[in-house]
């Protein structure tokens, strides 16, 4: 599989990751960090001697430039239309990924220096050398307005991977201020690929870097304005010394057994766009990132074990700094699975949304699951920092319908967690479930899609004062629309190790 070393924010990182997109390519996705100075490493300039993001490998052949990722890319799986087999269409496409390299990038990219990196490093933009610029700039604007004046696309009436490199260039257009206006046609033009999939799916991990107030300012939701909602949440009632308890299997002991959920409360739910940036595991217990994937079979779970799963790594690895990560365990909550009950005995993978406030773990389940899996690595290992994060993410489609919600750990003590007792055929389990409190702050991001994920703390070995357990649970949206598809999403369980 192709491997590609990027961070999603630079103009020519983001042009590959489009450009995979729209080819349909699956890679194996390895984050280097450019700001931090991740392509100076040691270790990256054995793959990339520039030190220069990104870089491509398959095999014994490595690529550093960005349009020969994508001519390879394209061919891979025997040719795309976006770079078309005919000879001389292909010679089209190859003379503006040649224009855009030589003369297009170097032009657009002192408007990014000056009006995105200088601010980001508290500097001010210096007018003259924007005025210094302008003329050429305006130069080839010219060319590509009289080109898109004839043609719809810039090769023809088919979307190529030109069309990706050139749009690149310009990725942050408003942003950089690039004069537009002087060029109706280019103006039509980036719109039209601003509404490709592949580029509104890469757009985030570009303002997420470069754009911090951005986020905020669109809400990704499309609405100026938060969309806060009043729903119902399932609590559950603290019976003192009786157990809270949920048999997976039938058995004479769970008749007369408290079960959880019989505390429903009405509370608010805020839409957390507008801060998204700003949460954190280690505060809130919970956090947004950009994490698009080519991954696809959500259906056979041995492919999503080995598919998807070194990518919830490197998410870990890259967010939390662990210096190592276990995925142990996952579930796919989609339409197939709508009549399953919680406590099915089997397909556990394979389930319906959970409306249960509740957390995977507790303190003494945590380290006990460890155990379990480990065995004799587990001392060791427990006796520094262990985290349990699980990883949320939307499949297939935008979510519309049981959204997922987060209880602030800010405003759910300890005290508002007691121990619900699962009671499996072969063994006995420990989650957490909560009373209720007025006091609890709800948050959910409506209509996430599958280029986002939220990472839930739910267990951290430290006792220093951070979020350790995070409650959580699906909701009843009154803004779903009538007729909305069923949520679809995954949820990977992870032990990180610091």
């Amino acid at each position: 599989m192709l491997e590609v070393f990027l961070d999603p924010c630079t103009v020519n990182s983001r042009k590959v990751l489009a450009g995979l997109a729209l080819l349909g390519t699956k890679y194996e996705y390895h984050f280097i960090d450019y700001f931090a100075g991740g392509q100076k490493s040691d270790e990256f300039k054995k793959l990339n001697p520039s030190a220069t993001v990104p870089a491509a490998r398959d095999g014994d052949l490595v690529l550093t430039e960005s349009n020969a990722i994508l001519q390879y890319a394209a061919d891979l799986e025997g040719g795309h239309a976006a770079y078309p087999k005919d000879l001389k269409k292909r010679a089209n496409v190859n003379r503006w990924l040649l224009w855009e390299a030589s003369v297009w990038f170097p032009s657009c990219y002192t408007y990014l220096v000056e009006y995105v990196v200088k601010p980001l490093l508290n500097a001010s933009p210096d007018k003259s050398v924007i005025d210094a610029a302008a003329p050429r700039w305006n130069e080839l604007a010219g060319i590509l307005d009289d080109r898109l004046s004839k043609n719809k696309w810039l090769t023809g009436d088919e979307v190529s991977i030109a069309d990706i490199a050139v749009a690149a260039c310009m990725h942050l257009h408003a942003a950089t201020k690039l004069p537009l206006d002087h060029h109706p046609y280019l103006k039509q033009w980036i719109a039209k690929v601003e509404q490709l999939p592949c580029w509104r799916e890469t757009q985030d991990g570009v303002d997420e870097k470069l754009l911090p107030d951005s986020i905020a300012a669109r809400c990704l939701n499309g609405k100026a304005d938060p969309v806060n909602v009043r729903a119902s949440f399932n609590y559950t009632k603290d019976v003192g010394e009786k157990l809270t308890e949920l048999y997976f299997y039938k058995s004479e002991a769970a008749k007369d057994i408290h079960e959880p959920g019989d505390a429903p409360h009405e509370m608010l739910v805020r839409d957390g766009w507008h801060r998204a940036r700003s949460f954190s595991v280690d505060t809130e217990g919970f956090s947004l990132h950009h994490f698009p994937s080519t991954y696809e079979n959500w259906d056979d779970d041995a492919t999503v074990a080995k598919g998807f799963y070194p990518e919830v790594v490197e998410l870990i690895k890259k967010t939390q700094g662990a210096k190592r990560v276990l995925v142990f365990d996952h579930t796919i909550r989609s339409k197939n699975n709508a009549d399953k009950k919680l406590t099915q005995e089997t397909s556990t993978s394979q389930r319906t949304p959970v409306t249960l406030v509740h957390c995977d773990y507790t303190a003494e389940s945590g380290p006990l699951r460890v155990q379990q899996l480990l065995g004799d690595e587990a001392k060791d290992l427990l006796s520094r920092r262990v985290a349990f994060f699980n990883v949320w993410k939307p499949i297939r489609r935008t979510i519309e319908e049981h959204p997922l919600a987060m209880c602030d750990v800010t405003s759910s003590p300890p005290k508002d967690f007691f121990k619900l007792h699962l009671r499996y055929r072969e063994r006995n389990g420990e989650n957490y479930v909560m009373r209720h409190s007025n006091a609890h702050q709800w948050w959910y991001f409506p209509k996430m899609t599958p280029a986002q994920a939220i990472l839930l703390k739910t267990f951290d070995s430290e006792t220093d004062g951070r979020a350790r357990f995070v409650g959580h649970s699906a909701f009843l949206d009154p803004n779903t629309p009538e007729g909305a598809p069923l949520r679809e999403s995954v949820e990977i369980r992870t032990i990180a190790f610091f």
